[in-house]
């Protein structure tokens, strides 16, 4: 099963490469599926690529899923 995880944009090359972070964590990826994707923007990151913008409403949201759901498993 392959998840897609919010992460917020730090800055888009012109090479289709954007700088993501989640947590402190920040990772390159392809933005060519998404080219009109800028700085500040929330997107769901798949498998290294951009797949969708999301607003940070949404992201909040799906981030604090996952955090219930680590924190069923830990029980």
């Amino acid at each position: 099963m392959c998840m897609a995880i919010p992460y917020k944009v730090l800055e888009v090359k012109e090479t289709s490469l954007a700088e993501i972070e989640i947590a402190g964590v920040r990772h390159k990826v392809s933005s060519a599926l998404v080219p009109d994707v800028k700085a500040d923007d929330w997107v769901l990151v798949n498998l290294g690529t951009i797949i969708t913008r999301i607003d940070e409403s949404e992201a909040k949201e799906i981030l604090n899923i996952f955090k219930e759901m680590a924190e069923a498993v830990t029980l």
